[in-house]
C-alpha cells in the first residue's frame, strides 16, 4: 500500500513538472519576443509618432527586445528628442533596444545619429555611414549643447563619447569599419539584406518588420514646415482670386489649404510668433483688395516671409541644461527649392492682386457706364416696332433692344438716332439718308 502510495505520488510530482516546464519555455520565449520596426525617412513628428506608437504596442505584447531598422538622413531636433524619450522610456521597463542601420546604402545621420547611440545595442551593416550631426544653427552654444547631448547618450552604453563628440562638433562621419574601431556602435552585420543583418542580430526568421501607418506618414507629409508655408499661400492667392470672383469652390479650398497649414506648423512645433507674422501678412494681402497698388500685396508678402523664416529659429540654450535632455536646437532649414517656390509665389500674390484690382474696377467701370442711360445719346439703331409719335415702341441700339419714344410717326426698321433720355427710356428721331 505504502509503495502505491509512493508510486502515485510520483506521478504527480511528474505531471505537475510535465505541465510546469512548458509554461517556463512560453515564459521565455515571449519574455525574449522581438518587436522589429523599419524607418526609412526623415526624423519628423510623424516618424516620432511611428516610434512612440510601437514602442507601446511592443511593451503590450510583452517583447523585451525592439530593433529599429534605420535609414534616416535626419529632421528636427524635437521629434529626435520625442524619439529619444520613448526609447528611454522603454529601456526603463527592463526593454531592450537594438538600432540596426541596415542595407548597405542606408545612413543615420544628423538626428538619425542621436536615436541610434540612445539604443542600448548599435549595429551598422558594411556600407552604411553615421555621423554628421551638428545642428544647422551653428552657434557654438548650440554646438558645445548638443556635443554634450550626444556624449550623454552614448557614455550611457558604454560606447566611445569623445569619437561620437566629434560627429557633433567635427561634423564627422564614420563607416561602419570605423565606428566599430572607434567603438562608436557595438558591432558590423554582414548582410546585403536586412533579412539577413536581423538574423546576423539574433532576431528570429520570420519576425515581422512593421513600417510606417498611414497616419504617421499623413503627419510626416503635414509638419514640413516647407510644404506648410507653400499650402498657406497657395491658399491666401485663391481666396484672395475668389474676392474678385466669388466661386465658392475657391474659397473653400483656400481655407482648407490654410487650415492644413496651420496643423502642420503646430505639428512642427512653430513659434507663436512665427504664426502669428505670416498670419498678418495674409491681412495684409487681402487688404490689397481696397488699395489695388501692390503696396499691400508686397508688404503682406514681406511680413509673411519674416514669419517663415522665424519658423527655423530657435532661442537661445539655457545656462544649464538637464542631463539626458536635448538642448533647443534645429537641423532643418528651407531649401533653395522652397524659397524659389515662395518668390514665385509671393510674386504671383502681388502681380495678380493688381492685375485682379484693375480688371475689377474696369469691368465695374463698364458695368456703371453701360446702365448710364446718358451714355446712349448720339448713338444709332433701327425701330424693331411701328412707333407713333408720343407713345412707346422699342428699337435696337446697341445691339439690344430698347424702349424708344419721340414725336415723330416712323414705321418699324427705320433708322433712328438718340437725342435725349427718359428715365429708362430712350426718345429718338428719324435718321434722313
Amino acid at each position: 500500500m505504502r509503495s502505491t502510495k509512493a508510486f502515485g505520488l510520483a506521478l504527480l510530482l511528474a505531471a505537475l513538472a510535465i505541465s510546469f516546464v512548458p509554461a517556463v519555455v512560453h515564459a521565455q520565449s515571449s519574455g525574449s519576443a522581438y518587436y522589429v520596426i523599419s524607418l526609412n525617412a526623415g526624423i519628423d513628428p510623424g516618424t516620432a509618432n511611428f516610434v512612440d506608437n510601437s514602442i507601446g504596442n511592443a511593451q503590450s505584447a510583452g517583447a523585451n527586445h525592439f530593433v529599429l531598422v534605420l535609414n534616416s538622413a535626419g529632421g528636427d531636433s524635437q521629434s529626435m528628442e520625442d524619439m529619444v524619450r520613448a526609447i528611454s522610456s522603454y529601456q526603463a521597463g527592463g526593454g531592450t533596444f537594438i538600432t540596426l542601420i541596415a542595407p548597405p546604402g542606408s545612413d543615420a545621420n544628423s538626428t538619425g545619429s542621436y536615436v541610434a547611440e540612445a539604443s542600448n545595442y548599435v549595429y551598422m551593416a558594411n556600407g552604411t555611414v553615421i555621423g554628421s550631426a551638428t545642428p544647422s544653427s551653428t552657434s557654438s552654444e548650440d554646438v558645445d549643447g548638443f556635443t554634450a547631448y550626444m556624449q550623454a547618450l552614448t557614455s550611457s552604453f558604454d560606447r566611445n563619447f569623445t569619437a561620437a563628440g566629434l560627429m557633433v562638433s567635427n561634423g564627422t562621419s564614420y563607416v561602419a569599419t570605423e565606428a566599430l574601431k572607434l567603438h562608436v556602435i557595438n558591432g558590423i552585420v554582414n548582410s546585403s539584406s536586412v533579412a539577413g543583418a536581423l538574423s546576423a542580430i539574433g532576431v528570429p526568421a520570420g519576425t515581422p518588420v512593421q513600417t510606417e501607418d498611414v497616419t504617421s506618414m499623413a503627419i510626416s507629409l503635414l509638419s514640413n514646415p516647407d510644404l506648410s508655408s507653400v499650402l498657406f499661400l497657395v491658399g491666401v492667392l485663391a481666396i484672395m482670386i475668389d474676392l474678385f470672383h466669388p466661386t465658392i469652390i475657391l474659397s473653400a479650398a483656400g481655407a482648407v489649404a490654410i487650415i492644413l497649414a496651420l496643423i502642420g506648423f503646430g505639428y512642427f512645433g512653430a513659434p507663436l510668433s512665427a504664426v502669428l507674422l505670416m498670419i498678418i501678412g495674409a491681412a495684409f494681402i487681402f487688404l490689397e483688395v481696397k488699395t489695388g497698388h501692390g503696396i499691400s500685396a508686397a508688404g503682406g508678402v514681406v511680413i509673411f516671409a519674416i514669419g517663415f523664416l522665424l519658423i527655423f529659429q530657435t532661442p537661445a540654450p539655457p545656462a544649464t541644461i538637464s542631463p539626458g535632455t536635448a538642448p533647443p536646437g534645429n537641423f532643418v532649414s528651407p531649401t533653395a527649392g522652397t524659397y524659389a517656390i515662395l518668390i514665385l509665389l509671393g510674386g504671383a500674390i502681388i502681380v495678380g492682386s493688381v492685375y485682379l484690382f484693375k480688371m475689377r474696377a474696369d469691368l465695374e467701370k463698364r458695368k456703371k457706364g453701360r446702365f448710364d442711360m446718358k451714355n446712349f445719346i448720339g448713338k444709332e439703331g433701327f425701330l424693331t416696332s411701328d412707333l407713333r409719335a408720343g407713345k412707346m415702341a422699342t428699337a435696337n441700339i446697341d445691339s439690344e433692344d430698347w424702349s424708344v419714344t419721340g414725336s415723330q410717326d416712323l414705321p418699324k426698321g427705320a433708322r433712328v438716332k438718340v437725342k435725349e433720355t427718359q428715365g429708362l427710356a430712350l426718345i429718338v428721331e428719324g435718321v434722313v439718308k
